[in-house]
């Protein structure tokens, strides 16, 4: 009958266990919970027996273990429901970590000095001899156990970091913050490693937070430029060219400050705001990319180290250099359809005008509504053609990718008409720039030229009209077809030609 009643307490509490593993998801104990369920189970039988629970060794012994398993039975359901605060996940717990293993640790020794001196009848006074005892010997076996200990709950209660924040430790070693233990702080590098720094290094130590992405924080970068360019176009540069970068913030603003002059340059200082905690050395990547490809564009050397040496290559090389490049870009120029009604010469002529500029992956060249008087012919690489939704905000539809040899802009370039798109760099790339004011130059010398573009553009509209109509989508194009003789009412006007 007593085993009967024993086995019916343990299977009552294991079932109970089974379920409040479903309700209760952060309730977790395994073993404990089992032991404590096998202890009561103990007690029940000792009770069928007749066995005074308190009077007797055994039943003192056997009622001190399932007391202390209740106590942390108790402290678990207390931690699942309060203390890791489930209603606010979002929040994190409600006291920390090492704050609730130091609270279980007090409750199980009160708990024990309770049972001790009332279930067992121990006088109070050899109890505390002997835990004094015990704590010395204790304390000086685990001096750097415990002073990591204390470390931690000063941490702790000091929040200087918190889960989930990037820290440089001492040595310089960047890591994000996982846990901390009774010992030490668990921390993962960019790299996937785990480091276990003990609380102890890190309560006396320097450290530097960069949080964990929620507020902004500022990089600083420095970079030499010649003492040729003023400062005040080096700062616009600078600053159009962090603001571009990915993850750059405009508030607060980007700053450039002239820094110092030295021997070979001019030191500029910057301050950069970003919230990419994780990845700081990306995002100085992508700044200092982007510093690159707009200095390039701006015809501004960075100086090499002590002097800017120029090496001219011999005449034939440079010669046969330009000639090549040349040819590259009147082929290119060759395939422009409104191109094809001219002379090669003329061909060539504009090809030997245009300007080579080269733009970073994500770099915007052209933006759709902004005004324009240039074409555009990819060299190399390849851009992305996007054009505003107008049934969404803030969203953009992507129409083509358009890769060597492709051209856009030469309406804007003929009319000054705004740009019907926005162009983006897919990767690194470079193009051709033909300006509004190096084609003017051709069409002053042969003003019959504006009526063979005028021709073609017009021909192209067409051409595009018929293709969208065979399509059954001319009202989504939005194009009005014009005449060879608007076009070149049109040209004549934005070039100023009699």
């Amino acid at each position: 009958m007593a085993l009967a009643v024993g086995a019916g307490v343990f299977l009552f509490l294991e079932a109970l266990y089974f379920l409040l593993r479903k309700k209760v998801p952060r309730f977790s104990l395994n073993v404990v919970y089992h032991l404590w369920a096998l202890s009561l189970a103990v007690l029940a039988i000792l009770r069928s027996l007749g066995i005074d629970l308190l009077g007797s060794a055994f039943g003192g012994i056997a009622t001190t273990v399932a007391l202390l398993f209740s106590t942390l039975v108790l402290y678990a359901f207390m931690d699942a429901l309060v203390l890791q605060r489930p209603w606010g996940t979002d929040q994190g717990p409600l006291v920390p970590k090492l704050a609730r293993d130091v609270l279980r640790l007090g409750l199980l020794i009160a708990v024990g000095f309770f049972a001790v001196t009332e279930i067992l009848n121990q006088p109070i006074g050899p109890v505390l001899v002997s835990s004094t005892v015990l704590s010395a010997v204790i304390g000086l076996a685990l001096q750097d156990t415990l002073k990591n200990v204390f470390s931690g709950m000063a941490l702790d209660l000091e929040k200087p970091f918190r889960p989930g924040d990037w820290l440089v430790i001492e040595g310089g070693v960047r890591a994000q913050v996982v846990d901390m233990s009774w010992r030490s702080t668990h921390l993962r590098t960019k790299e996937g490693l785990d480091v276990y720094e003990p609380n102890a290094n890190l309560s006396v130590s320097r450290l530097i937070n960069y949080g964990s992405g929620e507020r902004p924080f500022a990089v600083e970068l420095r970079i030499g430029l010649p003492y040729g360019v003023p400062p005040a176009e080096i700062k616009e540069v600078l600053q159009e060219a962090a603001l571009s970068a990915p993850g750059a913030l405009d508030r607060p603003p980007v700053r450039v400050h002239l820094e110092s002059f030295d021997d070979h340059a001019i030191t500029y200082f910057m301050r950069v705001w970003t919230r990419r905690a994780a990845n700081i050395s990306r995002f100085k990547d992508g700044v200092n990319s982007r510093i690159w490809y707009q200095l390039k564009r701006h015809g501004i050397e960075i100086p090499f180290p002590i002097r800017t040496i120029h090496m001219h290559e011999a005449p034939d090389m440079e010669e046969h250099r330009q000639s090549k490049a040349l040819r590259k870009a009147s082929e290119l120029f060759s395939r422009v359809d409104i191109f094809q009604q001219l002379d090669d010469e003329i061909v060539r002529q504009l090809a030997a005008s245009s300007q080579r500029k080269l733009f970073d992956a994500g770099e915007v060249l052209v933006r759709e509504n902004e005004e324009g008087d240039s074409l555009f012919v990819v060299e190399k690489g390849a851009v992305r053609v996007t054009k505003s939704d107008p049934e969404a905000e803030d969203r953009h539809v992507d129409l083509a990718i358009l890769e060597e040899g492709a051209f856009f802009g030469e309406t804007s370039l003929l009319t000054g008409e705004p740009r019907s798109a926005t162009i983006i760099a897919r990767d690194a790339c470079g193009v051709l720039v033909l300006t509004k004011q190096a084609l003017a130059l051709t069409l002053e010398a042969d003003p019959r030229i504006a009526e063979l573009l005028s021709r073609a553009l017009a021909t192209r509209r067409l051409d595009t009209m018929e293709t969208l109509e065979d399509h059954r989508d001319k009202a989504a194009a939005e194009i009005s077809l014009e005449d060879e003789q608007t076009f070149l009412r049109r040209i004549r006007t934005f070039f100023s030609l009699s």
